[in-house]
């Protein structure tokens, strides 16, 4: 919690002016720290404006006319700026956290969500000029992780769910199941895999080569065979023996985290 004075010198990255002109708005209501110092609508037009400003923070949308946000990360190496990406797709955010982003926001934006992006901007920041890692989305702040949200495309068509109401995913075929804690399900044409991929980082395991839980849904353990979880929904979801050691090393990881 530092009152520093220190406006934070910002360049929003969109390819849409609607919605570079929304974030501004949401920014100017919310955000006095926030100097928005310029704007991009592509890689082409970021990379130099972001090494002409050396900003800051950046607002950055994944999907541009151009090609992926990520490549001006890719083009912009050993600038120091902390990361926010904006995006109406979430299966982004998991590579999002893996370029070190500090947080991502789901569109349309909500402003206590952007709220909350700038308070970890400035604990990012804080951090990183005493000379620590910024956060990364582990065990330790999954909490926040989990309260985002997910788009699930089925055939009827689009579903928004929060990654905490999944309890449990299993594969049938080329098809999966997402069981969510409201006792629906939802049957997407895709494998396991995919979704796991997805949900990587969100506190998800493959506990077996059919079922991918949320760790946070784990009610017990019963040690029999390869074992047997007992999810919060009542469920029992079968633990291979390939995969019993890595999965309680996680689970016990988890608990001293949380």
């Amino acid at each position: 919690m530092s009152n520093t004075n220190h406006m934070l010198k910002t360049i929003i990255i969109d390819d849409e002016s609607r919605a570079r002109s929304a974030l501004k708005q949401e920014i100017q209501l919310n955000c006095p720290d926030i100097d928005i110092v310029g704007e991009a609508d592509s890689i082409a037009t970021a990379v130099p404006l972001i090494k002409q400003l050396s900003p800051d923070l950046i607002f950055l949308d994944i999907q541009l006319s151009d090609g992926l946000g990520f490549t001006i990360l890719e083009q912009s190496d050993g600038q120091d700026f902390a990361i926010v990406f904006t995006t109406a797709y979430s299966e982004y955010a998991i590579k999002a956290f893996k370029t070190s982003a500090v947080d991502y926001l789901l569109k349309p934006i909500d402003s206590s969500e952007l709220i909350q992006a700038i308070e970890k901007v400035k604990v990012a920041l804080q951090t990183r000029h005493t000379g620590s890692p910024l956060p990364q989305p582990n065990a330790a702040n999954l909490h926040t992780v989990q309260q985002k949200k997910i788009i699930l495309h089925t055939s009827e068509g689009l579903h928004v769910i929060q990654i905490a109401d999944i309890i449990r995913c299993n594969s049938y075929g080329n098809y999966s199941f997402v069981f969510l804690r409201d006792g629906s399900k939802i049957l997407l044409a895709k494998i396991l895999k995919e979704i796991e991929e997805s949900l990587e980082g969100a506190g998800f395991e493959r506990v077996h080569h059919s079922h991918l839980i949320n760790l946070n849904h784990v009610k017990s353990f019963v040690n029999k065979e390869g074992g047997m979880v007992i999810m919060s929904d009542g469920s029992e979801v079968p633990v291979s023996m390939r995969k019993k050691s890595a999965f309680l090393d996680h689970l016990n990881a988890l608990n001293g985290a949380s």
